[in-house]
């Protein structure tokens, strides 16, 4: 309402002394939640009494039975005008007057100016019913609500810079900790300085299968051989704090020549689950040692042994040659494996070389019936003696397996080195071809003849199958060295 303003002076009961502006749009005392005033004797209702202003005049809505104005009772649901000075009674002894306020204006916040600011509808609605409480606080309840607040603020200050100071010093411990004492992720010993002591243990597999391990050295490595096997304890990482156990198996099986790659490893998996301990995680991949050459084929696997009370996890490799089998077993104990794990990837530890490449085969999965070792050389012969360009490569190559898987079995030793001497020739022939190839390729390359170089692309997939197809990547990138 312009111009004119009220004021509710309470004069008895526990809001004694205590005045609130009227708004414009009224208010309503009670214990409602809605309510603007709300005491908390317990003989006033939720909805006690509303007032509002109408026409420049103060009207009361009684909403309950204890209402008096004037000592006139009001019923509930009566309205009323009131005047100036008119003492208005809500329950057994809250009493108050209007009074006119022209010193305020008429949007001014309700109540003064301290309390209004200090307590919300939610802190009086959250105190138990039935206890005496007003939205409302006394002088001594607004130092303690203040004493109160900033005292968790204060807390709230300290937890903070408390949280960034332990924050900072686990920050700054790990880093401490990794540099001086731990290191992760774990190196292979040299990685980071480019000075590598690392030790070799060699093995010879007749007839031309010369194979090679390496470790790191340290003080504390110490290895055991045992003719062609080898087993070696020694520790990885900059600090040299992860024990790396490395166990080098050859085996000569009794069936080897008849007995596939596939077959054996399958058996070795078989027998290493029942009696060495171990567990296998991983499905077995087919990779290749000396990719860059010619390619040896071996088996990969992740693996986990149990040896005692200690748990060990690495990987194992499983290769062929002729009727021997090469396992090859690289571990670190378990809580360690994590940190280990792109080392044991990237250091496969195993050399093989271009001999052994050159005079390997893998053995077939079965050999025919009645073979004519004889007859199956002669005619290796004549394809030999012709051009090898229009010759299907890997039907030879399967040719050669069973005369050389039959010869081993049969222990014909010398069909055996015949075959191995044309075999070798074979290897040798298909070098120079490729060699020619990739010639032929960067010519065409720099002549900017695709159709071409798409051709020598493709007949080397053609001559080179899976697993060999990583040899027409080398053409095209102009690698074309003799030790194919």
């Amino acid at each position: 309402m312009k111009g004119r303003n009220y004021r509710l002076h309470f004069v008895s009961g526990e809001l004694s002394g205590r005045s609130f502006v009227l708004p414009p749009e009224g208010l309503l005392i009670g214990k409602s939640r809605a309510a603007a005033i709300r005491p908390g004797t317990s003989d006033i209702r939720i909805e006690h009494a509303a007032l509002s202003l109408r026409d420049d005049r103060v009207l009361l809505e009684s909403r309950a039975e204890t209402v008096f104005v004037n000592t006139e009772q009001l019923e509930p649901g009566a309205t009323r005008a009131i005047d100036i000075g008119d003492d208005v009674r809500l329950g057994a002894d809250l009493s108050f007057v209007v009074e006119a306020d022209e010193g305020l204006p008429a949007d001014a916040s309700l109540g003064d100016e301290e309390t209004a600011d200090e307590l919300t509808e939610d802190d009086a609605a959250a105190s138990p019913a039935g206890e005496r409480h007003t939205r409302y606080a006394s002088e001594l309840e607004l130092a303690e609500l203040r004493s109160f607040v900033r005292r968790q603020t204060r807390r709230k200050k300290l937890f903070l810079a408390g949280s960034v100071i332990v924050l900072l010093f686990v920050v700054i411990g790990g880093f401490l900790y990794t540099e001086l004492y731990q290191e992760n992720p774990v190196t292979w010993p040299g990685e980071l300085n480019n000075r590598f002591n690392e030790g070799e243990f060699r093995i010879e597999l007749k007839p031309a299968g010369k194979f090679m391990i390496y470790y790191p050295q340290c003080g504390m490595t110490r290895k055991q051989t045992n003719g062609n096997c080898c087993e070696i304890m020694t520790l990885l990482g900059k600090n040299l704090d992860v024990p790396f156990h490395l166990r080098l198996t050859v085996n000569t099986l009794p069936d080897g020549f008849v007995t596939s790659r596939k077959a054996s490893f399958t058996r070795w998996r078989v027998m290493a689950a029942e009696k060495q301990g171990f567990s296998f995680q991983s499905l077995p991949e087919d990779k290749f040692y000396a990719a860059d050459a010619s390619g040896y084929p071996y088996y990969s696997i992740n693996c986990k042994r149990t040896d005692g009370n200690l748990q060990w996890q690495g990987k194992v490799s499983y290769l062929r040659y002729h009727d021997q089998e090469i396992i090859f077993l690289k571990e670190v104990p378990l809580r360690h494996f994590w940190r280990t794990e792109k080392v044991l990837e990237r250091f496969n530890c195993f050399v093989v070389s271009p001999d052994a490449v050159n005079s390997s085969w893998e053995i077939p999965g079965a050999l025919p019936k009645d073979i004519s070792r004889t007859n199956f050389y002669k005619a290796l012969l004549e394809h030999m003696r012709g051009s090898l360009v229009d010759c299907d490569w890997q039907e030879l190559k399967e040719r050669f397996a069973v005369l050389l898987s039959s010869a081993g079995h049969n222990k014909d030793t010398g069909m055996m080195l015949d075959a191995l001497e044309l075999w070798r020739e074979f290897r040798e022939r298909q070098q120079i071809w490729y060699c020619r190839e990739c010639l032929a390729y960067q010519m065409y390359d720099s002549r900017g003849d695709i159709a071409k170089k798409q051709e020598i692309v493709t007949e080397c997939l053609r001559k080179f199958p899976k697993p060999d197809d990583y040899r027409h990547i080398k053409i095209t990138e102009n690698i074309w060295t003799i030790d194919l």
